[in-house]
This record gives C-alpha cells, sequence and structure tokens, in this order.
C-alpha cells in the first residue's frame, strides 16, 4: 500500500527526473546546484518514506561508493602537511613547491591534492547527489506502481526530447533557451548543448521501452483476442522505435552502437534466463528493425557517420593521442589522481603540441575516473559497480512479478549502453544524465525477489482450460505460490469430518 509519504516521494522525485534535462543537461553552475539540492531534498523524503531500513540494502555498497568517491574529492580540496602530500603524491607536493617558489616571498599555504580546488569541490557534490538519488530510487521503486510511475516519467522526458529538439532543428533555431549554440549540422540535441549527451539521455529510456515491449509480449501471449493482442503490444514497440529514431537523429555514433550492443545483450539475458536460444536473436531483430525504419524516414546522419568511423579516421586518431595522454597523466598521480573534476585543469600538463585547444573531459569516462581519482577511486568505483550488477542479475533471476523481472532487465540494458557509450566518451559528466541513471538503477535494483520458486510444474499448465489463468501461472505474474487442490476459487477448503465418514 502506497502511503501519502510515497506519493510525496515519488512526486519529487518525478520533478527532479523532468526538471534534470531541460536545465541544459544540468550542465551550467546553477542547473547543476539546483539538481544537487532536489537531490539531497529527495534523499532526506526518502528516509522518511520508509520504516525499515533494510529495504534500502540491495543499494547500500553502491551508493557508498558513491559517497566515497565524493568523501575522497573533499579530502583532496583539503589542505594536508607537506610531508604527507609528499608521500602521497610526489608531484602534487612538486606543483606545490612551484606555485610557492612563484609567490614568494608570499606564503602559498598548504599544498593539498588537487590542482583545481572549486573544481573538485563541486564535482565531489554531484558525486554525493548521484549517491542520494540511487537510494532515493530504491526507497521510491519499491512498489510496482511506483516504478511505472518512473519509468513512464523518464520515456515521457525523452519524447520531449526529441520532439523539442526536432522543432528547433527544422525552424533552424541557433540558440537553447534564450542562449546561443554552436550549430552542427542537422543533429538532433534537444535541451542539451551537445548532441552526444543527448544520445545518451535516450539510451537510458531505450532499454526500458525494449523490457516493457517483452512483458507485454509475455502477457499477451496467453489472449485469445488478436486485436488485444496487438493494442497491448504495439504501444512499446512504437515507443522503442520512435526512441531509436531520436537516437539516430543526434548522429551519435558512440549512441548508435550503444544502443544496439544493448539491444542485443538483452535479448541474450532473456534466452538465458528463459532457455530459450530463439529469444537471443531478438534485441538483434529490434535494432535492424530500428535501424531499417531509421533510414526509411530519410535519417541517414547518424548511420553514414557510424559507417564512416574507421581506423584512419581523424576524430578517431585525435581520441586515441587524447587516451594515450589521460593515461601518461594518471602516471604522474597514481594514486590520488590530480582531483575530482579537475581534467580541464590538469589535462595542459601532459597535453600533446599535436592537440590544441582545451580539453575538458578525456572522451572516456573510465580514463577520466583513474586519472582524476586514480587508483583508490576506480577501485571505489569498481567496488560499487560490482554489486549493483549482481543485484540487478538477481532481480532478473528471481524477481517476485515478471514486472520485477522486467525491471532488472531494463536496468542491466541501460547500464550495458551507458557504459559501451562512456568509452568513447563523457556524457555520463552531465548531471543530468548521472543522476538519472541513479534513479533507474536503484528503482530497479529494489524491486522484490520471489521466496521460491513457483511450485507448479510445467505439464498442468498446458491442461489449463482458461488462457487467463494459464497465461497468470505460467508466468508468475501475480502468484508468489501456487498451491495444489483447492476449490475453483483457491479458497482450498478441506472437506468436513462428517462427509469424510459417510464416503
Amino acid at each position: 500500500m502506497i502511503r501519502q509519504i510515497d506519493l510525496f516521494l515519488i512526486g519529487l522525485v518525478v520533478v527532479l527526473l523532468l526538471w534534470a534535462p531541460l536545465a541544459f543537461g544540468g550542465v551550467t553552475p546553477w542547473a547543476e546546484m539546483s539538481l544537487q539540492v532536489l537531490s539531497f531534498l529527495v534523499l532526506a523524503l526518502a528516509f522518511m518514506a520508509v520504516d525499515d531500513l533494510s529495504r534500502l540494502r540491495p543499494v547500500a555498497l553502491p551508493a557508498a561508493a558513491l559517497a566515497g568517491i565524493a568523501l575522497l574529492g573533499l579530502v583532496q580540496s583539503l589542505p594536508w602537511p607537506a610531508p604527507l602530500v609528499a608521500l602521497l603524491s610526489p608531484r602534487h607536493a612538486a606543483l606545490y613547491r612551484q606555485a610557492a617558489a612563484l609567490l614568494a616571498p608570499e606564503p602559498a599555504g598548504f599544498p593539498r591534492l588537487t590542482v583545481a580546488v572549486a573544481a573538485t569541490r563541486t564535482a565531489a557534490l554531484t558525486w554525493a547527489a548521484a549517491a542520494a538519488c540511487l537510494v532515493a530510487g530504491a526507497a521510491a521503486g519499491q512498489h510496482r506502481r511506483s516504478r511505472r510511475v518512473l519509468g513512464a516519467t523518464l520515456l515521457l522526458s525523452a519524447f520531449f526530447q526529441i520532439f523539442f529538439g526536432a522543432r528547433a532543428a527544422l525552424s533552424g533555431e541557433k540558440t537553447l533557451w534564450g542562449i546561443e549554440v554552436p550549430i552542427t549540422a542537422a543533429r538532433l540535441r534537444g535541451t542539451f548543448f551537445n548532441p552526444n549527451h543527448l544520445a545518451v539521455y535516450l539510451e537510458l529510456a531505450l532499454p526500458l521501452a525494449f523490457a516493457w515491449a517483452f512483458w507485454t509480449v509475455r502477457r499477451a501471449r496467453g489472449d485469445s483476442s488478436l486485436e488485444r493482442r496487438v493494442l497491448t503490444v504495439a504501444p512499446p514497440v512504437l515507443v522503442w522505435i520512435v526512441l531509436f529514431a531520436g537516437l539516430a537523429l543526434s548522429a551519435s555514433r558512440g549512441g548508435l552502437l550503444a544502443a544496439i550492443a544493448a539491444a542485443g545483450l538483452q535479448g541474450t539475458l532473456l534466452a538465458i534466463h528463459y532457455r530459450r536460444w530463439d529469444l537471443a536473436p531478438l534485441g538483434a531483430a529490434a535494432a535492424v528493425v530500428g535501424v531499417a525504419v531509421a533510414a526509411a524516414i530519410g535519417i541517414e546522419e547518424g548511420l553514414s557517420r557510424l559507417v564512416r568511423t574507421l581506423p584512419s579516421d581523424v576524430s578517431w586518431q585525435v581520441r586515441r593521442r587524447a587516451w594515450a595522454a589521460t593515461v601518461e597523466l594518471w602516471r604522474h598521480f597514481p594514486l590520488t589522481g590530480t582531483g575530482l573534476g579537475t581534467f580541464r585543469d590538469a589535462f595542459p600538463l601532459v597535453q600533446p603540441a599535436g592537440l590544441p585547444g582545451t580539453w575538458w573531459h578525456a572522451h572516456s569516462g573510465p580514463l577520466e575516473v583513474l586519472a582524476t581519482t586514480g587508483i583508490l577511486g576506480a577501485a571505489l568505483l569498481a567496488a560499487g559497480l560490482a554489486p549493483l550488477l549482481l543485484r540487478l542479475f538477481t532481480v532478473l533471476a528471481r524477481g517476485r512479478r515478471s514486472e520485477d523481472r522486467a525491471a532488472g532487465l531494463a536496468a542491466l540494458g541501460v547500464l550495458a549502453s551507458v557504459a559501451i557509450h562512456e568509452a568513447f566518451d563523457f556524457g555520463l559528466t552531465l548531471p543530468a544524465n548521472a543522476l538519472t541513471l541513479a534513479v533507474v538503477a536503484g528503482a530497479a535494483a529494489s524491486a522484490r525477489l520471489g521466496s521460491r520458486p513457483l511450485a507448479i510444474p510445467v505439464a498442468p499448465i498446458r491442461q489449463l482450460d482458461r488462457p487467463r489463468e494459464g497465461r497468470a501461472a505460467a508466468d508468475g505474474l501475480d502468484l508468489e505460490e501456487v498451491q495444489p487442490g483447492g476449490d475453483r476459487h483457491g479458497k482450498g477448503k478441506r472437506p468436513s469430518r462428517r462427509r469424510r465418514k459417510r464416503s
């Protein structure tokens, strides 16, 4: 039963999901601060709404890992004794001595484990906000109805991004909310400055539509009416196609590659879970349909950019050189990194002459985390990601209802898509994408598990007369356990002693 405090929590999380991408993806300082405040508000409300804190156990370790990275950023920004800094990070100590020599005879203060204090503190708050959203998503997503609301909110927000961006592209607008933006061909950008960042946001919604489509197929297969089957399955299929078309309009090569791979992975997971290998090509077939539809309606920019991506491509060569320089940067600060969120300030230390301009990010999320937080930050991130993946696989395998298992399938697809894209880009550096991902993962991880497998064999399922009963029993949609015997209405009354004596 959903209480009023739960409804308030769900409503505030919905506001967060809707507001996150609208404010330029949270990339401006005031937008990022507003998202941080909202995140901490939903965290406080989540602890008020949860009666039993053990319900948050599935996200305890992942949230602690995110909070640990935020704490690491705070530690990096604090002043420390010079001998301790020299022990932990000799390069930071050397930079401090150089700065002290330039500022002499004025004192330079105590050294720190970051090259940009303000940037590190801001990034630490965003990582802490991601941990808060993960916990809030778990608290808000305990009930299947609340997960439906959160999923519908994300899908509607993704639809808005597509149609808002298409309107702006067709009208030739050169501003976004009154601010002039660089125009890159006819690529779809929505309310983001960079089309690649919109692609990451759409990748958060695509696996949800895929899981929704498969869940409706499972529910509709026992319906005797063909019209009802079509009406049940058609909405999620159409939603997936529209989202994929919007992703193609963004012309993001990494986004298209990640979406196709995630769909294939989801099909493979379904085949493994249900032990039906004819389901394995389902994701690949969905990707083929999406590409065909995109090509049929004239969306060729993203597809052609993906085809033209060869090892000799100029942008590919540039990124490879940037990645090599990022690894070199990490070697200078191996343990603690340059400082959370300081890539733009630290990269000039190793930037080759052939890479002109200002590099705000490494175009590789994992490498940037390694360079800015060192081995400690990378270890914390891995320590949080491993139990989250384990929990989502458990939800997919042992979810109490088929809808719970679909939530695990959706979250695994989202994580796979984002992981692939982040290997070549930096979409998760935008607060909107990072916080939305945290809410989705938390809501899916909080899905309840079944206490035991269904106590009904496969053979009697085929002998059930009414198709709805057969479907419910086979899929485990609403039944935790099916007891044998009982009357027609499932009451299971025993015959009285008087009847047994007469018989």
